[in-house]
């Protein structure tokens, strides 16, 4: 393929999937919900559609784009084409299996194919995931509660495919998902498994945690789990909230499909917070202490691997309920407050008696941050002063 024309593809395969994005999902999947689809799956229908049955619409979208049109504004006007196509190939499907057959190894094997009757529904029906993803938003608006319960049960859509894609793209803007399922449980009359699912809330309920198994992809995604610091507390704090939503509001039975998955969940994430929670203290040893050897110097990445891993053990510490790390977490604190408590003092008195020497008050420096981190605001002020009081007694009159 030449390369014009295989950027071209490329530009009609990005603007799908971004037409799709509020209910696709980033790998690894371990559990499968209906209105969540896979990326990989996605990308694969694509690569199908353009290559098999609709190659002149593909095209033309990727024409447009590279035209300079905006990317979903093209999928929009090329989308009722694409639709076209994708019914004559149902129709042509139904008086030849081979077809069939053919065209689900075409399209990436039979996970693919399981997924094709949600991505055709999530493209026709790409409008009323916009307005989901705007409610999920409005959501958080509403203050009285009577309003939110009315406002969910206003969503009256049948379709079982249509409501699992709506409520995929619907949570995936909710800042706080308690209140939609508190919502949920006034509307069922009660909070039982049963209950929600008797009520049509089942689908919310596998959205809310699609969506949280959506970040333990993101910090599996993470070559060093602490390279961007902030995407993984965020991550673990979305975790939390997402949980929450589930385990404070609704009574789950540990052995039904839910209990086990939400285990399941909480056990994988965990796990990937166990080596970096055991090297939280060893990393901010090594950033407050003096070397034994050689000039003195303080490493800024040691400072900076410390300051990340306090970050994140306070992230844990507020998200606890949710995780199953509460004796590591335990011991992380307990062991990082003694080591940044005796470090921080200990670079303090050198400071004192070297008040000249840039590299002991740049650790006091570090020390301070590493303080208003692990403990609050008032110790790292105790700690500025006593700094300030050590260079006022040196400075010359």
């Amino acid at each position: 393929m030449p390369a014009g024309e295989d950027s071209r593809m490329n530009a009609a395969r990005d603007a799908f999937l971004a037409a799709l994005s509020g209910v696709l999902v980033e790998p690894p999947v371990f559990h499968f919900f209906s209105g969540a689809i896979e990326r990989d799956a996605a990308s694969s229908i694509w690569a199908w559609m353009a290559r098999d049955i609709a190659q002149a619409e593909a095209a033309r979208l990727g024409d447009a784009i590279e035209a300079g049109a905006d990317p979903l504004q093209a999928f929009d006007e090329v989308l009722p084409d694409l639709l076209g196509r994708l019914k004559e190939n149902a129709a042509a499907e139904k008086e030849d299996r081979e077809l069939e057959r053919r065209n689900s190894m075409q399209m990436g094997g039979e996970e693919a194919r399981r997924r094709l009757p949600s991505v055709i529904v999530a493209m026709r029906r790409r409008p009323l995931l916009v307005q989901a993803e705007r409610f999920g938003v409005a959501v958080g608006t509403i203050a009285d509660e009577a309003t939110l319960a009315a406002a969910l049960q206003s969503i009256s859509i049948t379709n079982p495919i249509t409501r699992a894609l709506w409520m995929q793209a619907m949570v995936g803007q909710m800042a706080n998902p308690s209140r939609a399922m508190a919502a949920a449980v006034v509307i069922a009359g009660g909070n039982s498994e049963s209950r929600i699912t008797n009520a049509g809330y089942s689908p919310l309920v596998e959205a809310v945690l699609s969506h949280a198994q959506g970040q333990i992809g993101k910090l599996a995604g993470q070559s060093n789990l602490f390279s961007d610091i902030d995407f993984v507390c965020r991550s673990i704090d979305r975790f939390h909230r997402l949980m929450r939503a589930i385990n404070s509001t609704l009574e789950i039975e540990r052995r039904s499909v839910w209990g086990a998955i939400i285990a399941d969940l909480i056990g994988k994430l965990s796990e990937r917070l166990e080596r970096p929670m055991k090297e939280i203290t060893i990393n901010v040893s090594q950033a407050l202490r003096r070397p034994r050897d050689g000039n003195d110097r303080v490493d800024a990445d040691q400072v900076l691997a410390a300051l990340n891993g306090l970050y994140l053990l306070t992230t844990v510490r507020q998200s606890r309920d949710s995780l199953a790390v509460n004796a590591l977490l335990d011991q992380a604190w307990t062991e990082t407050g003694q080591a940044v408590e005796v470090l921080v003092t200990r670079a303090l008195d050198h400071y004192r008696a070297n008040p000249g020497d840039a590299a002991a008050r740049e650790r006091v420096e570090a020390g301070i941050k590493m303080a208003e981190i692990r403990f609050n605001a008032e110790y790292a002020e105790i700690l500025r002063r006593a700094r300030d009081n050590a260079e006022r007694r040196t400075a010359p009159l």
